[in-house]
């Protein structure tokens, strides 16, 4: 069966860049959500547990409830329930969540400083603050989201200075509590180290960063890599013999092609007919796609029982025309996840 490798020693690197970035590494909240960008929820923890990380932010209740032995403070940005467990931080990301909470939840204020998608707006501000202080509710921590912290843009900067004024307001009323703005470009963005708040690291901690020369981002190491097993082979095909559905590319003078089990269905996406036909597609060892993706299985000029279909999704990105988050969360929970 296919199956995904975690490379412990790559995310090991990748999270001593992190730490070098920061005071301490308490600073550090690891961004498991959505199955830990693809690459397994729990591995993932376990490993960041490993390393000494006790922080996590997740997605969801349910997903905090599935890694709640491996730390001591998780924030959960979109709680789709309520459980009361003092290791859980919920996000406020809007006036009417606060109706959710009793004084016994720890609750985080998301603040929205430009990003214009979740959070309490500027001007609502002292209202949340009024409600926060009636209901008397346990307000643990701000935070906010960078919308351009990985582009050449000002709005990073923008973003941070409306970021303090609005810290410096709920400080003012709840000292003491968790202050937090930096995502994976954000730190690394920072002209020095992260001294005052905790970072909340994503993509990064995967092996993977904008490449922008003028940004000088360390070079990460990809944590993932995807294997396919050999499930069939083509019994001496013809030169120029056609393989897959609509016949798009031709085997050409190399016979050697097998079926393996990783298709549209695990998250492996169809790429253009183009880029088929052009070979742009290689493994790490340089086979290539022949014909389409199917739902279950793909075809390459390779004869190997076992094949590295890629171990940075990098240059898939490139060719789908979107980013490695996408595909990254794309690949089925059902593979298996196994730790190198």
């Amino acid at each position: 069966m296919s199956f995904i490798t975690l490379s412990k020693e790559n995310y090991f690197y990748n999270l001593e860049q992190i730490y070098s970035r920061v005071g301490s590494l308490d600073q550090i909240a690891v961004v498991l959500k959505d199955n830990s960008y693809g690459h397994g929820l729990i591995e993932i923890a376990r490993l960041a547990r490993e390393f000494g990380i006790s922080r996590a932010v997740v997605r969801s209740t349910d997903e905090a409830e599935k890694i709640s032995r491996f730390f001591k403070y998780i924030l959960i940005l979109s709680p789709n329930k309520v459980v009361e467990n003092r290791n859980f931080y919920y996000g406020v990301n809007r006036l009417e969540d606060l109706e959710r909470y009793s004084r016994n939840i720890n609750i985080e204020l998301k603040v929205d400083t430009g990003m214009h998608r979740l959070g309490i707006s500027p001007n609502e501000l002292h209202r949340a603050i009024h409600l926060i202080k009636v209901r008397k509710l346990r307000l643990s921590g701000i935070f906010t989201h960078f919308r351009e912290a990985d582009e050449i843009s000002s709005t990073l900067f923008v973003q941070r200075k409306i970021f303090r004024e609005l810290v410096d307001e709920v400080v003012s009323h709840f000292p003491n509590i968790n202050i937090h703005s930096n995502n994976s470009a954000g730190l690394f963005r920072s002209g020095e180290k992260i001294r005052d708040e905790m970072v909340r690291i994503g993509i990064a901690s995967y092996g993977y960063l904008p490449d922008i020369p003028s940004f000088k981002f360390p070079k990460l190491r990809p944590v993932l890599s995807l294997w396919g097993e050999k499930i069939g082979e083509l019994k001496y095909p013809k030169p120029y013999f056609r393989v897959g559905y609509g016949g798009v590319s031709e085997v050409g003078e190399d016979r050697k092609v097998s079926i393996y089990d990783i298709g549209y269905s695990d998250g492996f996406r169809r790429l253009p007919d183009s880029a088929i036909r052009e070979k742009r597609f290689r493994t790490p060892e340089g086979n290539y796609l022949v014909g389409r993706v199917s739902m279950d299985s793909i075809a390459l000029n390779s004869d190997r029982e076992k094949i590295e279909i890629f171990n940075s999704v990098t240059p898939l990105a490139k060719i789908l025309g979107t980013i490695e988050y996408e595909i990254l969360v794309g690949l089925s929970e059902k593979i298996e996840r196994r730790i190198i």
